[in-house]
């Protein structure tokens, strides 16, 4: 034991290091609690700056069974909403409703009201002032009822300002939209009720020239006012289509056209119009052009009568060149460039693509220097666009414009028939001889486009001591019927140009302006629906055979049958299949010379109906299909085969376009038949 004198300073030192144990205790403790308040603080700092930049501001709300509100929750930017922070929100929560715009207090106190006696979710929206200003708040909350009967809410409220400020917008576009379109409307409203009268007293003034005499000029001056007067009426029902939004209403039509021909036309309208202004209208097309390719003359017509007269009204000085040449040739198609250029006003680089817009032009003061609406380059791109081709535009402002377009036209068949070729062709037994056929005899016109019918009806009418013309399409049928309106019309119902309802409306009309009874026309088709209500005399479904021919004249138009022209008795056993024997063909069609004839021209428009109808279902053009189905059903129909022609119906009728295997079905089907008809012409 130690003495007392050295128990105390060990005592001493004792607590003084139990003291500085304790304190360094405390100070670990205390230095530790720092940091955990430091890492709390930087934690809610980083949650109140993430609540802050929320798209929402979250709650959690509880309802006493007294009926008070708590907000246990609430992250977001609530300033932006209800111009108060979360904390005073959440001492305070009658602050929201006030925030409320007045108008809007009711309604939203009795949705509250009923989902908290239905206990069921709430979804409303409201406005609310926020420190910005007024805000369009959404709200969204669900219920949950707690064991003690409290109901719990948890939702959010989202700012949704903006987006109400695009659909405003959206709405007041379409209003605008809406009146654009009434503008348009009106316009050509007026613009049908200014030219129709005049167009009406024009159409009577020609009606009349028609009946006169004319010598070769005046002929040639009608043939183009009957041009203009056509594509006038045409591109009428285009601006109509274009401004009640219906682009599908500009159909194309093709048919064979002489390009030469029909640039000559267009210069020979307007060169009266640039003489006028003092310019020079030059054109040009290249050697190398076909004679006949494949497309709608009315349209292409249009194109160019609407970018050289666009050319000629912006043009002080100089003139407007027309330029057509052939870039490119193949066994099927052309591919050819139209230029139009001028030495005219130009357009500024920034407006060159908004004057293709319809009713739009260069500059607002367009229209009040040189008039017009707009149209002509809009129309023109719609149309170059559907025959597939491209449209291109280059301009200097006081240099002048070039408008370059470049196309792909096929190549128009062969003509296998005429009046050489059906004179090889035996006359029936009973019919007369060739002798008879001459230009005393009674007009017929045929408006037929496949070669193989047009053919037969040759063949059988001169039989029959008829003259007979064949037009390729409508529009040639038109033309032909207003030169000289033959005794009797047949015509088809689908043909490229002008189809068999717009040439019988064409001509009804014209009748009744000229003041003329109704001529004879019988319609054919393979389709009787689908001529039914035209205003015609009679109706022949295809295939048509001589007797059938014989007994529609003689119900319409008795008094065309020469004497003995009677009809051919029927032809006993005739083959009906898709592989007819030379045979069975002689005694359908009379001779050998006849059913040869009549095979090889069927042979050359199958191949070449075969390799179009490919070429259309390739690139998706139904349109083009259909019209090619529709053309072979009629010619091998027209030569017996039957189960074919119905086989090429049925495919052309069905709702939806055929499949692969069907497609392949029918190729192989034809190759055979092609193979067959090459047989039976050797």
């Amino acid at each position: 034991m130690l003495p007392a004198p050295t128990r105390g300073p060990l005592v001493v030192a004792g607590l003084l290091l139990a003291l500085a144990g304790i304190a360094l205790v405390q100070a670990n403790g205390y230095w530790r609690l720092r940091d955990e308040v430091r890492r709390s603080r930087d934690v809610q700092r980083l949650i109140d700056e993430v609540s802050r930049n929320l798209p929402v501001v979250v709650f959690q709300a509880r309802r006493a069974r007294d009926g008070e509100i708590h907000i246990e929750l609430l992250a977001g930017d609530t300033p932006q909403l209800f111009s108060a922070t979360p904390r005073e929100l959440q001492d305070d929560p009658s602050r929201i409703l006030a925030a409320i715009h007045a108008a809007d207090h009711k309604r939203v106190l009795s949705v509250l009201l009923r989902a908290v006696r239905r206990i069921c979710p709430v979804a409303l929206r409201f406005s609310a002032e926020g420190v910005r200003g007024p805000r369009h708040v959404a709200m969204h909350a669900w219920p949950r009822l707690e064991a003690s009967s409290e109901q719990c809410w948890t939702g959010y409220w989202m700012d949704v300002s903006d987006a109400d400020a695009r659909a405003q917008a959206i709405l007041r576009a379409h209003a605008q939209a809406a009146a654009d379109a009434a503008e348009r409307e009106q316009m050509v409203s007026s613009l049908g009720t200014g030219i129709g009268a005049p167009m009406h007293v024009l159409l009577q003034r020609l009606a009349r020239l028609r009946g006169a005499p004319l010598d070769a000029h005046q002929r040639a001056v009608m043939a183009t006012l009957d041009d203009a007067a056509s594509m006038l009426g045409r591109i009428l029902d285009d601006v109509a289509a274009l401004s009640a939004g219906r682009a599908e209403g500009m159909d194309l039509q093709d048919g064979p056209v002489d390009l030469r021909a029909l640039v000559q036309s267009v210069e020979a309208l307007l060169r009266p119009v640039a003489q006028s202004k003092g310019l020079y209208l030059h054109q040009r097309v290249g050697a190398r052009v076909a004679p006949q390719l494949l497309a709608d003359a009315t349209r292409l017509r249009q194109v160019l009568f609407n970018l050289v007269g666009n050319a000629i009204k912006f043009t002080r000085h100089g003139g407007v060149s027309l330029s057509l040449q052939a870039l490119e040739d193949t066994a099927h198609a052309q591919r050819l460039r139209l230029v139009v250029a001028d030495t005219g006003v130009g357009i500024a680089l920034e407006r060159q693509e908004a004057v293709f817009e319809p009713f739009a032009q260069a500059e607002r003061s367009t229209t009040r220097q040189h008039g017009g609406s707009g149209l002509g380059l809009g129309i023109c791109r719609q149309l170059v666009t559907a025959m597939g081709g491209t449209l291109a535009l280059r301009s200097v402002p006081g240099q002048g414009t070039v408008v370059e377009i470049e196309l792909e036209l096929q190549h128009a068949p062969v003509p296998l028939l005429g009046d050489a070729v059906a004179s090889n062709l035996a006359d029936p037994g009973c019919g007369p001889d060739a002798s008879r056929r001459s230009g005393s005899s009674p007009r017929v016109l045929v408006a037929e486009d496949h070669p193989t019918q047009q053919l037969l009806m040759q063949w059988w009418l001169r039989g029959m001591g008829l003259d007979v013309e064949v037009a390729g399409d409508g529009l040639q049928a038109l033309a032909s019927w207003r030169r000289d309106p033959p005794r009797l019309l047949f015509t088809d119902e689908q043909m490229p140009g002008l189809n068999g309802a717009g040439l019988v409306q064409h001509i009804r009309r014209e009748e009744q302006q000229r003041g003329r009874a109704p001529g004879p026309i019988i319609g054919m088709t393979a389709d009787i629906d689908g001529m039914r209500g035209m205003a015609l005399d009679h109706l022949l479904a295809k295939p048509i055979s001589r007797r059938t021919l014989h007994d529609a004249i003689a119900k319409v138009a008795p008094g065309l049958l020469a004497a003995g022209a009677a009809p051919a008795a029927p032809c006993a056993g005739v083959e009906c299949s898709d592989a007819p024997t030379l045979a069975s063909l002689v005694a359908r069609f009379g001779t050998e010379d006849a059913a040869r004839q009549l095979v090889q021209t069927l042979r050359a428009s199958l191949e070449e109906d075969g390799a179009a109808l490919q070429e259309a279902w390739h690139r998706a053009d139904q349109r083009m299909a259909s019209q090619r189905l529709h053309r072979m059903a009629g010619g091998v129909g027209s030569l017996g085969l039957a189960a074919l022609s119905t086989h090429l119906r049925e495919l052309n009728e069905a709702q939806v376009p055929p499949s692969r295997a069907q497609r392949d079905q029918l190729h192989h089907r034809l190759q055979r038949c092609i193979a067959h008809l090459r047989q039976l012409e050797g």
